[in-house]
């Protein structure tokens, strides 16, 4: 499902620039099998959504301009969970997921932690 592979894409990047470990835009390019455009652009968009992204020329890496926690949750009711692991045998993902809740209201969630804050005013530059 290309839903789940933007979110880990999502997720990956951001574990990368939290931990100074982008390399260059052609390295993560070849890190996250894209190309620099779509690194240029996925950068934009998070920028464009109010992450403090910077580029350091030094270290040659991305990195978060001030504490950002990203977070993505995904709540899914019982009867589309079924339907959704009907079609596909090897979906173990939903294994994984903590199922909670009684009768009709059965829900799997999942969420990763990862902080978000939005700067006011003007856009990211870079250093």
């Amino acid at each position: 499902m290309k839903i789940f592979e933007d979110l880990f894409l999502l997720q990956r990047v951001d574990y990368l620039i939290r931990t100074r470990a982008t390399g260059t835009p052609a390295q993560l390019a070849r890190r996250l099998e894209t190309c620099e455009r779509n690194i240029f652009r996925l950068i934009g968009q998070l920028r464009d959504i109010g992450l403090p992204i910077l580029y350091d020329k030094k270290l040659e890496t991305y990195y978060y301009a001030e504490p950002v926690k990203l977070e993505f949750s995904i709540a899914v009711g019982a009867e589309m969970l079924l339907q959704i692991r009907g079609g596909e045998g090897n979906l173990y993902f939903f294994d994984q997921l903590p199922i909670s809740g009684s009768d009709n209201k059965e829900l799997c969630t999942a969420s990763t932690p990862v902080a978000f804050r939005a700067r006011g005013g003007g856009g990211a530059g870079e250093s």
